[in-house]
């Protein structure tokens, strides 16, 4: 799912994808309220890309809207 994640994000690059498209999109299933799973798994994705929590430099979160890749 991460993989699915980051390419999704790769192949619109620079643009914002809301979580709810990006769980719509990567897991196939409706988006429920308050779902942090997209959240959780942007999480491990910067983790794994050695990103400092506090100032991502690839993954950014567009707070309000969702994230993207620059």
């Amino acid at each position: 799912m991460e993989f699915n994640i980051l390419w999704l994000l790769c192949q619109r690059r620079g643009e914002v994808i809301s979580a709810e498209e990006l769980f719509e999109t990567v897991w196939g299933e409706k988006y429920l309220d308050r779902n942090n799973t997209v959240m959780v798994h942007i999480r491990r994705l910067r983790e794994k890309l050695h990103e400092p929590a506090r100032n991502p430099h690839i993954i950014k979160t567009v707070w309000g809207v969702g994230y993207k890749v620059e």
